[in-house]
C-alpha cells in the first residue's frame, strides 16, 4: 500500500510539472523530450519473444534467434559479425551458441574549449602531455552487452503465460538495437561494440566466450562493459558498478565506479523522471555483506552480488555498469531475492524469471491495465481539460492529452530510456572533453 501510494504521489508531482509547461499552448511535442524512440524497440522485443519462445542455450531457436538479429542490424544498415563458439549447459551437456557483435566507430573527444583555450599558456612539455591523454582516451573502446537466450521456465504455473523471454531477455536485446538505431544518426564518442550473448543462462557462455577471445590489448584499452539485463517486469530499474569497486567495508574505489555516477548523472541532468515517468536507481542499502571478492564485510551499496555477462569483466578488474529490475528495498540481505513486491505475482513468490509468466502477452496485457487504472486513479475527472480562456492557463490536463503526451506503455518505456542512458555514457569521456565533430 505505501509503495501504491508513493507512486501516485509521484504521478501528481509529474501532473503539477505539466501544469508549469501548459501555459496557452498544447504540451510540447514529444519529439523534444529524450528517449521518445517510439515503439521501434518494443515492437523488437515483443518479436524476438514471440517468435523465439524456446531460445533456450544451445537450442534450434536460439540459433535462429542468432540469424534473425543479424538481419535486424543488416537492416540498420551494419554489418554484425558471427562468433561461434561451444559450451557447457547447467546440465552438464555439450552445446553450440553464438555471439552476435556489432562494432560502431567512435567519433572520438578533444579537449573541451576551455582547456584548448589555455593551451596558448603551456609549456611544450605540458601540451605534450595533454596531447598524451587525449589519445589515450581515443585508443579506448566500451562494449554495450545483453544475451538474447532464455532460460527454461522451471517454475510453471497455471496461468495463461506462455514463459516467451520477454524480460528475460527480449527486453534488454530491444534496448540494444534502439541504441543501434540511434548511433545510425547520433554516433558514439567511444567506439562501441553491440554484443548479443549466445548462452547466457549457460553460466554465461557467450561472454566468457568472448572475453578469453580477446586479446591483452583489447582488455586494456576498454574502457567500461555495460550489461542489460530483466530490465522488464522487476518493480524498479537499477543501475550497478561491479564487486571490484570495494576496496573495504566502507571505502569505494571511485575509478570504478565513475561510470555509474555518469550513468545517474545523465539521468538526473535530463529529468527522465519528470519527462518519460523513468525512475532509475541505484541501490543505497547501509548494512554489510561479505564481499563475492574478498570475504570480507562491505557495504552492500550501489553494487549486487547479481551475476550475469559483466561477471567475467568484473573478476578482469574492467570496470562495469549493470542494468537490471528488481527490488532492493529491503531491510537485510535475507530480505532480497523478489524482483517486484506486486502481490499479483505472489503465486511465483514476486520472481517472474524462469517462471511461465515470463510472457509478452501475460505481461504485457497485466502492466498496460495496472498503469492506466493507476493513471485513472490519479486523474479522476479526465473528460476534457479546463482551461481558463481569459488568462490561458491550464488548470488541469485531461487524461486523454497527458497519455498522448505521457507514454506510460512499461516495455516501451524502459527499452527506451535504457537505450538513451546507454548511448549518452557512449557520448561523454569526463568533464574535460567535448566530442569530436
Amino acid at each position: 500500500m505505501k509503495q501504491k501510494n508513493l507512486l501516485i504521489i509521484v504521478n501528481i508531482v509529474l501532473i503539477f510539472c505539466f501544469f508549469l509547461t501548459a501555459c496557452d499552448q498544447e504540451v510540447d511535442d514529444d519529439s523534444n523530450l529524450p528517449a521518445r524512440y517510439g515503439e521501434f524497440g518494443r515492437n523488437i522485443a515483443n518479436e524476438l519473444a514471440e517468435k523465439f519462445p524456446e531460445r533456450f542455450p544451445g537450442s534450434d531457436q536460439e540459433e535462429q534467434a542468432a540469424n534473425w538479429l543479424v538481419s535486424e542490424l543488416e537492416d540498420l544498415g551494419y554489418e554484425p559479425q558471427i562468433q561461434n563458439f561451444s559450451a557447457i549447459d547447467s546440465d552438464g551437456n555439450g552445446i553450440e551458441s553464438q555471439n552476435v557483435i556489432v562494432e560502431i566507430a567512435g567519433m572520438g573527444f578533444h579537449l573541451d574549449d576551455e582547456d584548448e583555450n589555455s593551451e596558448s599558456t603551456m609549456t611544450q612539455s605540458d601540451n605534450t602531455e595533454s596531447k598524451s591523454i587525449e589519445q589515450d582516451v581515443n585508443k579506448n573502446y566500451i562494449i554495450i552487452g545483453a544475451h538474447y537466450d532464455t532460460p527454461i521456465k522451471t517454475n510453471v504455473i497455471q496461468e495463461s503465460g506462455d514463459g516467451d523471454g520477454i524480460h528475460n531477455n527480449a527486453a534488454g536485446v530491444a534496448s540494444l538495437i534502439t541504441l543501434a538505431q540511434q548511433m545510425k544518426d547520433l554516433p558514439p564518442g567511444y567506439t562501441t561494440k553491440l554484443i548479443f550473448f549466445g548462452a547466457g543462462e549457460a553460466n554465461f557462455a557467450g561472454s566468457i566466450a568472448y572475453f578469453e577471445n580477446m586479446t591483452e590489448e583489447e582488455k586494456s584499452s576498454l574502457e567500461v562493459m555495460y550489461n542489460v539485463d530483466r530490465i522488464y517486469a522487476g518493480d524498479k530499474v537499477y543501475a550497478h558498478s561491479g564487486v571490484n569497486s570495494i576496496i573495504s567495508e566502507y571505502e569505494k574505489d571511485y575509478e570504478k565506479r565513475q561510470k555509474l555516477y555518469e550513468m545517474t548523472d545523465v539521468y538526473y541532468n535530463n529529468l527522465l523522471l519528470t519527462n518519460n515517468d523513468f525512475a532509475l536507481y541505484t541501490n543505497q542499502n547501509i548494512f554489510s555483506v561479505d564481499s563475492p571478492a574478498t570475504g570480507e564485510s562491505a557495504l552492500f551499496r550501489e553494487w549486487t552480488t547479481h551475476i550475469g555477462d559483466h561477471t567475467v569483466f568484473d573478476e578482469a578488474d574492467i570496470p562495469i555498469v549493470f542494468i537490471e529490475s528488481f527490488e532492493y528495498d529491503v531491510d537485510s540481505y535475507a530480505e532480497l531475492g523478489k524482483e517486484t513486491t506486486d502481490s499479483y505475482f505472489a503465486n511465483v513468490n514476486g520472481i517472474i524469471d524462469f517462471s511461465n509468466l515470463d510472457s509478452s502477452n501475460y505481461l504485457n496485457t497485466y502492466f498496460e491495465a495496472a498503469e492506466l487504472e493507476e493513471t485513472e486513479e490519479v486523474f479522476v475527472d479526465s473528460s476534457e481539460s479546463q482551461e481558463d480562456t481569459e488568462s490561458g492557463v491550464t488548470q488541469i490536463i485531461s487524461l486523454e492529452n497527458l497519455k498522448q503526451n505521457k507514454n506510460i506503455d512499461r516495455l516501451e518505456r524502459r527499452v527506451n530510456n535504457v537505450a538513451f542512458l546507454l548511448l549518452e555514457c557512449s557520448r561523454y569521456a569526463g568533464s574535460d572533453y567535448d566530442l569530436n565533430d
